[in-house]
């Protein structure tokens, strides 16, 4: 499946580590009442975690300022908290190190902050890695806009012809689309989408990469 890519790219959150349900539910709920907000219902707080467009969720199911939303969450969702109910995918590590055996260079590319992704990158277990980049704090603009992706080919030296980026929600999809490579999309049936259109397979595990 593998052959012709010599990056394997990777989401990170709902990808390679799972935030436990109860975190999010617990701390979304905290912004929004501080905020004077309404939660539509318990699959908005999914939906605002895993699917794109989430400023217009936020307008639409919080009745909130995304904004002024944005700021508070920032204030409650702090790294050393959501660290304690974060764990990677247990087919993380040795597919990684097998990925490595094969030759190919890994990134890692998350919309979290770098002070998240380094706390969750601690989650697998030393597994091998060649870059990692957090689009939020390099000040890039947020997925799917690719010119965060196109950095990390260039930082590579790595084409689109020859990287797959794999991950976990539609909105990967559209940024490795826009992006010019190929998509693999893992289903780790914490949320559901339907990317086949996006996707070159679907997967449920790593290890049906080799």
């Amino acid at each position: 499946m593998l052959k012709k890519y010599k990056h394997i790219s990777f989401d990170l959150d709902g990808t390679l580590v799972f935030t436990h349900k109860e975190y999010r539910h617990k701390i979304v709920p905290k912004v929004v009442k501080k905020l004077g907000g309404l939660i539509k219902d318990s699959y908005s707080i999914d939906r605002f975690w895993f699917e794109k467009n989430r400023d217009e969720i936020i307008k639409n199911d919080f009745n909130l300022d995304p904004k002024v939303f944005w700021l508070t969450f920032r204030n409650f969702d702090k790294p050393l908290k959501r660290v304690l109910f974060t764990e990677a995918f247990n087919d993380v590590e040795k597919s990684f190190k097998k990925l490595k055996k094969l030759g190919k260079t890994i990134s890692i590319i998350s919309a979290a902050p770098n002070i998240i992704l380094e706390h969750e990158i601690k989650k697998l277990n030393g597994a091998p890695y060649d870059y990692s980049f957090s689009i939020e704090s390099n000040k890039y603009k947020e997925k799917p806009d690719p010119e965060s992706f196109n950095f990390v080919l260039n930082q590579l030296n790595s084409i689109p012809q020859e990287t797959v980026y794999i991950g976990n929600s539609e909105e990967d999809a559209h940024y490795a689309k826009n992006s010019g490579v190929d998509f693999i999309h893992i289903k780790r049936n914490e949320h559901k989408f339907d990317l086949k259109e996006h996707s070159i397979c679907i997967i449920k595990s790593l290890e049906e990469l080799f």
